[in-house]
Order: C-alpha cells, then structure tokens, then sequence
C-alpha cells in the first residue's frame, strides 16, 4: 500500500465469481491487507492466477478457507507450485483450513500424483475451532459457522482500527446478523437471482436478502460477490436503489478501504432480517411481474 494508506485495512477483489466458471472472473478470492500483512480469504479456481495481476502471490502471510467446496480453495494446488521455488518472498505462508482440511490437501495431492506431504512441505497447514480466534500477522480472524450444504464459516477479521465481516457461502440467517454487528464492512455472497432456485434448506442468499441482513446487522456498507457475471447488471441496479446503506458489488480489481464506522452508528435487531428479506423480496416479485419475466428454474448443480 502506499504511505496514505498504511493505517487502513484495504480489501481487493480477485475473484468474485460461484462454483460455475465465468467469463471474466475467477471463483472466490479476497485479498485483505495492512501496512504489515497480506491475507488471501477462499482460493478458488481461477484465482491465483488473476492475483498475480493485482499483487505478489509470493508475499502473502496467509491464506484462510471458509469451506471446502472446490470454488473456494482448489487453487491451494497452483499456488503450493510457486513455493518453495526461487522468487518468493514470504517463506511458508500460514493456510488456516476447516477440521478435517489437512486431510483433504493430502488426498487433493494423491489426486494430483504429488507425494503426501506436498504441501505440508511448503505451507504451514493449520486447522482452525469455531469461535476460536487466530492471528496472521496483524489481523486477527474468528470463525463462526454459518448455514450451507456443507460445514462453512464465516470469518470476523480485525486489525485494531477496523473490522470486516467475510461472509463466505451462506442461506439467509441470523447467525451472519449476529456475527457481523458493528461491523465496518460485510461482505456478502449474492449467488441467487430468487430464492426458487435454492434447496427447501437454504444454502445461497439473493443480493435483497445479503442487503437485509446487512441492515439487520447494522452495517453502513455492503460487498455483494459469489454471484454469475450476467447477474452483474441486476446487482448494479439493487445498488443503485438501496439508499439506507453503501452497496458494492464485486468485481475483479475492485479495492475498497474499510475505516471505522462513527461512534452512535444505528444497529437493527437481528430479527428484523427475516421481515426485511420478505418484504424486499416481495418488491422484487411485483417488479418482475409488472416486466414480465416468467419465474428461473432450480439448478442442477449448487456449491
């Protein structure tokens, strides 16, 4: 970062994109920096690759995996080839993973005909508790549970001066309003254009539904990511209409700085979430019947 701002936290969108690849971006990938440290949140497919158009892969502190679904870490595997090799900076970088992840790098290295310990010889593979907090340099980053097909967190990140909420893949939950109270930032995955396409057990959130917990929460500003490109426009759009609350959405590139939110910013009580998600979500469906859109079809396929 340059002199002016060393005292923020700055937030870099690497990729912003679901399980299914798209176009112009890669899958989940968020770099987080201070003046000291460099963390790289998810390390979907696609990712590494389009990082190191934005930043040194060989600098990085650590790298932290809310879950194990392949679009948010699979490219552990091309960056684990830029290490040890002559040209990294950092030595071994810190790969904090859920219980149970360091098994599964062993067996994604079998898969790969690399021996077992490939990258335990390069990293420092760490599993982190729920609830627990963790350090990688000056951030420190607490995990918390959230609601999706398989075990996933979210992930509270703190420097002493700021706090982001990274949401990671959620359904619509209280459990993400709890966690991100008070925060500067939530960022927030917005996969779902309705919420038909989901499973009767939610997994994914729709951008009005990520914005309801937002303000749930008592956020000033939102990031919406974790969404198909051609829903870009419609986000955009959402953005453009919410006016109680800052809404960004995500793209490749996009950096914003993350400062403190004023002394005496209003909080909402997490209950308001599940009324905010259907009253927004009824304003939706009258829009799309006064335009005339027929209802999406579930997918096949959800991560």
């Amino acid at each position: 970062m340059s002199d002016e701002h060393d005292t923020l936290m700055r937030v870099t969108v690497v990729g912003s994109g679901p399980a299914a690849p798209q176009p112009d971006t890669p899958a989940s990938g968020i770099l987080v920096e201070t003046a000291s440290t460099t963390v790289l949140f998810d390390c979907g497919s696609g990712v590494v690759s389009r990082l190191r158009t934005i930043a040194d892969p060989g600098r990085l502190d650590g790298v932290v995996v809310g879950h194990l679904h392949a679009d948010h870490f699979v490219d552990l595997a091309p960056l684990r080839y830029l290490y040890p090799w002559p040209g990294t900076a950092s030595g071994r970088p810190a790969i904090w993973l859920p219980p149970g992840g360091r098994d599964r790098l062993t067996a994604l290295a079998a898969v790969m005909s690399e021996r077992s310990s490939f990258f335990e010889d390069a990293f420092d593979l760490h599993e982190y508790e729920d609830d627990r907090p963790f350090r990688i340099g000056a951030l420190s980053i607490r995990p918390r549970p959230l609601q999706h097909y398989v075990p996933a967190r979210a992930m509270r990140v703190e420097d002493g001066a700021a706090t982001l909420v990274y949401g990671g893949d959620t359904g619509p939950t209280d459990r993400l309003v709890a966690f991100a109270s008070g925060a500067d930032l939530l960022i927030a995955e917005a996969t779902l254009a309705s919420a038909t396409e989901d499973e009767p057990r939610r997994g994914h959130s729709t951008g009005l539904e990520a914005i309801a917990m937002a303000r749930a929460a008592g956020v000033s500003r939102v990031l919406l990511t974790h969404y198909p490109s051609p829903h870009r426009d419609e986000l955009l759009a959402l953005a453009d209409v919410t006016v109680d609350l800052r809404v960004e959405v995500a793209r490749p590139g996009l950096r914003l700085d993350v400062r403190r939110q004023p002394e005496g910013a209003p909080e909402a009580s997490p209950d308001a979430v599940a009324s905010d998600a259907a009253s927004t979500a009824a304003t939706r469906t009258r829009s799309r019947s006064a335009a005339g859109s027929s209802p999406r079809r579930p997918r096949a396929v959800r991560q």
